[in-house]
């Protein structure tokens, strides 16, 4: 894995996992416990220096010094939705701009989380593809998002599920995701339930097949269309990856027994919410263990694509489910702030002392 060094030749702590840790600073003595101890202050204390980390020796603590530094993203704006969806504007060490988001559910609170400046993907309803790559994320800024978020919670709240939806294609940067979610479900750092981690692709078969071998992950699969000439039109990845070649892999995909793939599904008005769109998808799902999540477009004044009617979402729904199709639909949030899906990365900052210094100020915080 990339070390990421600074000028000084100092290595991003946060982007390397524990063992990789422990072999940068043998010979120290100890090594094995210095390392772990320092691990956990940094990703379960939210540690911003080595010096705060008081029950380590100062020795090692100054071999810690010299050799790594601990990084964070900087929060330039928080925006608040009239739903209570909040988004995250954050800005990385050279300049660039990745947003996530906190979603409240009742007794789930969902977050998020971006894994690229920009995307590649180029799908027309998402205005995260009009940025295009500007980079990949390190694994330090993928995990920093739930870690500094977290921080800023009332004590007694808690993020319950994590959802690899933000900004970027995930399995685009396969190797840099992997890393951040070795540190996701680490019990030594961020510690989340793997039943509660969900990585989402537009459908890079490779990819796909490697996250499954390594990590017990959830998978969503952005499907959008029931004919290869539909789905080509608006995801140019259709085009090296087809419709076909992905439910093939979809099915040949060893998932475990408990858990299911997600599509992702969303309606375009007069595009493809037809109920011939409903048949076609039933027969696509069939010999497969699926979710299917429908997601009536969201709105936005740079595309032309309309939202469908409550009534045929409602109508394409039953469909669905009458004929044995597991299938929810997502409620929009956050539409206020732009922090509905497919519309992060256009952003309007704002201060975020406020937000963090309010929430450190209520009762039992």
């Amino acid at each position: 894995m990339p070390r990421y060094p600074r000028a000084d030749g100092r290595l991003d702590f946060k982007s390397l996992t524990l063992d990789e840790i422990r072999a940068e600073i043998e010979g120290v003595g100890s090594e094995d416990f210095r390392a772990l101890q320092a691990y956990k202050w940094v990703w379960q204390r939210g540690a911003r220096t080595f010096a705060e980390m008081n029950n380590i020796a100062k020795g090692a603590r100054a071999t810690f010094e010299e050799r790594f530094y601990i990084p964070f993203l900087e929060c330039e704006g928080v925006l608040e939705s009239g739903d209570g969806t909040t988004k995250f504007l954050w800005k990385t060490e050279d300049g660039w701009q990745i947003e996530s988001v906190l979603i409240p559910d009742g007794d789930r609170l969902t977050l998020c989380v971006s894994s690229q400046v920009g995307c590649a993907m180029a799908c027309t309803f998402c205005l995260t593809g009009d940025l295009g790559l500007k980079r990949h994320l390190r694994p330090s800024e993928i995990a920093n998002q739930p870690l500094q978020i977290r921080a800023g919670l009332l004590a007694g709240t808690r993020i319950t599920n994590v959802v690899m939806m933000g900004m970027g294609e995930p399995l685009h940067n396969f190797d840099n995701l992997v890393a951040a979610l070795h540190t996701y479900l680490s019990e030594d750092a961020l510690g989340f339930s793997h039943r509660r981690v969900t990585v989402s692709t537009v459908g890079l078969v490779p990819a796909m097949r490697k996250l499954v071998d390594v990590l017990p992950v959830n998978l969503a699969v952005s499907l959008n269309a029931t004919t290869e000439a539909q789905r080509s039109a608006v995801m140019p990845v259709n085009r090296k990856h087809s419709m076909a070649e992905l439910l093939e892999a979809c099915r040949e995909l060893p998932i475990l027994q408990h858990k299911r793939i997600t599509f992702e599904y969303v309606m375009m008005a007069g595009f493809n919410d037809s109920m011939d769109d409903a048949a076609r998808l039933v027969e696509l799902m069939r010999g497969m263990k699926v979710k299917i999540n429908l997601i009536p477009y969201n709105e936005n004044p740079a595309r032309e694509i309309r939202r469908p009617t409550d009534a045929r979402v409602y109508d394409f729904q039953t469909v669905l489910v009458q004929a044995g199709v597991q299938c929810s639909v997502r409620s929009t949030r956050g539409i206020d702030i732009s922090a509905a899906c497919g519309q992060l990365g256009k952003a309007d900052p704002r201060s975020a002392t406020d937000w963090f210094a309010r929430v450190r100020a209520q009762p039992g915080a």
